[in-house]
């Protein structure tokens, strides 16, 4: 590009990368020739222009205010951005890790716990060795794995960095488009993958197609997540840092661990043992009570209890659906609900079953409890009223499940997947209480308050508990929430856009947050309905339910295990092998590791006898795997031969422990299992 005026060469920029976006990135190729077009024709009036300076940099300016973007040469502030970025363990960087530390343990005693009850115990010694060895205020990176710019300006700082760091993956956001689109005379992105970089962008993208971008970027070579640095440019919305951290806060690993995970999985074998029915949601649910009566979904949410005068009054009208945290709340109004759900795996989901008086109070009460269900606390009801359904499991062929982190969100997809035609939310806030910040109607077991004046600001560690923010809600036009609540929005939205067809129709009654694909309806403007014969619809119910539950395994089902208990050998047998396998240096053991990782998630993933137990490894590399690879990252260590020594000692044998821990549970139920045809 040397014989070409400064003009031809940025025309030039602009259309290489417009052929790589339009080959590796299409949406944003998309976005991009769209606003050409409507430039083109007239359509948008430009907000900035592109201006070459004498000085031989170029910068940006703000038409409407005559104002530059920059306030000095952009070329030296691309120099001192890439000057700022250091290799240090604190400040600009997040951190996708719970700070944990545990007592000296001999590695011999954590053998001897349970894998489930005691997860931490497969993770405890590599912890303490890290934060031992590898202590972030005290330690450097060798290298910057991963980096995010947040706001490209003409990009000129992100190549200066990535000359810097050459990092492996870069997310690369901007809210403006006008201005990512003059960044593409200048800066050439197609350069930056020229060393096999992979490169992320979210340019003016909505909230959803923001997170799923942030999500992507987080799992491309999770191992490196440890501590993720960024540069920030100071024209654009802080704000956009704190909803990175929140999504970082809010990933399965750390919100659903591998032992919860391994519960989710073996549970439902254990209730066919059992002789429970697994519910088929693929079955045919037309000319069903849920397609025929309107239902009302009521969740813990605090709009639950703002409306119990209406609830008394309406409730005869409706298929009546409640999650199990509300049940002492309707024994107390004499309300017997149609259908109770619960998902929750652990025991302190019991203090709702203590609080009711009467367990007869739901002796004609259906309950669809998930597959992860707390034993103890399924066991309180008459079993021929229970229908479990499966979640990642899938032991039952073709028969379906659905999976969800929060009841209320749950209770809608299964609602979705009984093909229910006319669905009334209630109680399905995913917000707190907008006076008091209450978190859950006052009968929620587990219901606090949140300081809803609280002032946001970003941290490194990981925390979600109480982190407040604001979204759009469905009676006004922003409410105030919590990230875990947000978190369990955005997956109720999820479920629905998945699995709502057009013959549903479902009304949002909730003074909380909105939810896509729904119509706010106050519950006092709700039109008259039928009252419903609740003994010949809990007759209709069974009916329906029994209909499509079987409470057994098929020898196809059966061979179905075989299969999967024979890969946990497979797995067990290549993690073996690495232990005998020589490493000249720390290199290569790293390489190393990273192959023996890949060889197990990459085979054959979609599979049934193979999900489960790459799902599981999948959770435990991602909480264990930053350790791993931050103490290999770490430029101080410099005894190689003794590190690649003690992770071998605390990473392989409790990987094996836990897989071989999944495989003797597994081979243990189905030897009870009643198999049939």
């Amino acid at each position: 590009m040397e014989n070409l005026s400064i003009e031809q060469q940025a025309l030039q920029n602009f259309q290489e990368n417009m052929l790589f976006f339009e080959k590796e990135d299409s949406h944003l190729f998309q976005k991009i020739s769209a606003l050409n077009l409507a430039i083109e024709k007239g359509y948008h009036k430009e907000k900035y222009a592109l201006e070459y300076k004498d000085k031989g940099y170029f910068d940006v300016l703000e038409i409407a205010t005559n104002k530059y973007l920059y306030t000095q040469d952009s070329n030296q502030y691309a120099k001192d951005a890439a000057a700022s970025v250091d290799y240090k363990k604190v400040d600009n960087l997040f951190e996708t890790f719970y700070n944990l530390s545990f007592e000296e343990v001999n590695p011999k005693d954590l053998e001897t716990k349970d894998v489930i009850k005691y997860s931490y115990s497969t993770v405890a010694s590599l912890i303490n060795y890290s934060n031992k060895h590898a202590a972030k205020t005290q330690t450097t990176m060798t290298k910057i794995y991963k980096f995010i710019f947040v706001g490209v300006g003409l990009g000129t700082h992100i190549t200066a960095i990535h000359q810097k760091i050459l990092s492996n993956v870069y997310l690369i956001i901007e809210d403006d488009l006008e201005l990512f689109r003059l960044s593409l005379f200048v800066t050439n992105y197609k350069n930056l993958t020229h060393k096999g970089a992979k490169l992320f962008f979210s340019v003016f993208d909505e909230e959803s197609a923001f997170k799923n971008q942030v999500q992507a970027f987080l799992y491309e070579q999770f191992i490196y997540n440890h501590y993720i640095k960024f540069f920030h440019m100071l024209h654009h919305n802080e704000a956009t840092l704190k909803k990175i951290q929140n999504i970082i806060a809010t990933q399965t690993y750390l919100t659903f661990n591998y032992a919860a995970l391994m519960t989710s999985l073996l549970r439902p074998l254990e209730y066919i043992k059992n002789g429970y029915k697994i519910l088929d949601l693929n079955a045919s649910y037309e000319d069903t009570p849920l397609m025929q009566k309107p239902v009302l979904l009521i969740g813990a949410g605090p709009s639950m209890e703002n409306n119990l005068e209406w609830l008394q009054k309406n409730h005869s009208k409706f298929i009546i659906v409640i999650v199990s945290a509300l049940m002492s709340k309707f024994e107390e109004l004499g309300i017997k609900p149609d259908i109770i759900t619960h998902i929750h795996g652990f025991s302190d989901a019991m203090p709702h079953i203590e609080k009711v008086k009467d367990m007869t109070f739901f002796d004609e009460t259906i309950e669809l409890f998930g597959g992860m269900s707390y034993p103890d606390f399924t066991t309180t009801f008459k079993q021929e009223n229970v229908y479990i359904i499966e979640g990642s499991s899938r032991y039952k062929e073709n028969f379906g499940g659905i999976t969800s982190s929060n009841i209320g969100s749950l209770s809608y997809g299964i609602l979705l997947h009984l093909k229910a035609k006319e669905i009334y939310l209630l109680g399905l806030d995913f917000a707190t209480d907008q006076q008091t910040g209450a978190t859950h109607a006052s009968s929620h077991a587990h219901t606090r308050k949140l300081d809803l004046n609280k002032e946001q600001h970003l941290e490194d560690a990981v925390e979600i508990k109480n982190e407040i923010i604001e979204v759009q809600g469905n009676f006004q036009e922003k409410v105030t929430t919590s990230v875990l609540f947000d978190a369990m929005r955005r997956e109720c939205n999820a479920i629905s856009n998945t699995y709502k067809l057009p013959i549903t129709t479902t009304y949002n009654l909730s003074n909380g947050a909105a939810i896509d694909d729904t119509k706010p309806l106050k519950p006092d403007e709700v039109p008259t309905l039928k009252y419903i014969d609740k003994k010949q619809l809990y007759k209709d119910l069974r009916t329906t339910f029994d209909e499509r539950s079987e409470n057994f395994l098929n020898t196809t089902e059966m061979h179905d295990i075989s299969l999967r208990l024979t890969y946990y050998d497979t797995v067990i047998a290549r993690l073996k092998k690495h232990l005998k396998t020589k490493h000249q240096n720390l290199n290569q053991y790293h390489y190393n590791l990273l192959g023996t990782f890949y060889d197990i998630l990459s085979e054959e993933t979609e599979a049934k006898h193979t999900s489960d137990m790459n799902f599981i490894i999948t959770l435990y590399l991602q909480f264990v795997s930053g350790y791993i690879f931050d103490l290999i990252n770490t430029k101080e260590i410099k005894n190689e031969k003794k590190l690649i020594k003690q992770l071998d000692e605390v990473i392989i044998p409790q990987m094996i422990r836990v897989i071989r821990y999944f495989k003797d549970e597994m081979e243990k139920i189905a030897k009870e299992i009643e198999v049939k045809g």
